[in-house]
């Protein structure tokens, strides 16, 4: 059981990315060069899932502080998105800027050290579009899905680029999948 426990964020992160790759399918499945290209993608994603390094490093309490941070980071976006009309590019550039400031006030705190990423990490949940994420409450429930999600992947792809939105979109997409299943 703590086999499959330690291995259920790589599944999380393969069955976004899947069903990500599954929806472009589906939506281009009458264009034959967007198919084969699409069905490449999917196959090198695979190969590449086989050579991610995995690290072995304990959740520890402050890692899920790390879900706070996201959500900070995913309210004050959507706000300066949508109430501020910043744009969601100008409003995520802003709070991301300040966060990546944030160790500068205590270098040697594990802690302040998480907070540009976990914020960033908020922020794009922040820059979805309220066509999508209607209110505050949306915004909260993804960023904290995004939060968790955030945290129990922290043992795989370090340093890899775009595990931060994927976690983002994944956060969006359970949230707006839950509402169409039960509200």
């Amino acid at each position: 059981m703590k086999k499959f426990l330690k291995k259920l964020p790589f599944l999380l992160l393969i069955l976004l990315h899947a069903s990500f790759l599954l929806a472009m399918l589906v939506e281009k499945l009458n264009i034959t060069s967007n198919l084969i290209f699409i069905a490449a993608i999917i196959i090198l994603v695979l190969i590449a899932y086989t050579q991610v390094p995995r690290h072995e490093d304990k959740h520890l309490k402050q890692d899920f502080l790390a879900v706070g941070f996201v959500v900070l980071g995913a309210v004050v976006t959507f706000y300066l998105n949508v109430q501020v009309n910043l744009g969601p590019v100008i409003a995520a550039g802003a709070v991301g800027t300040i966060a990546s400031y944030v160790p500068w006030l205590n270098r040697q705190s594990k802690l302040l050290n998480e907070v540009p990423a976990s914020t960033y990490c908020g922020a794009f949940v922040g820059m979805s579009s309220p066509n999508i994420a209607g209110s505050f409450m949306f915004i909260l429930f993804a960023s904290f899905i995004a939060g968790l999600l955030l945290v129990f992947s922290k043992n795989i792809f370090r340093g890899f680029g775009g595990k931060l939105g994927t976690i983002a979109f994944g956060g969006v997409a359970v949230t707006y999948l839950l509402i169409f299943l039960f509200l």
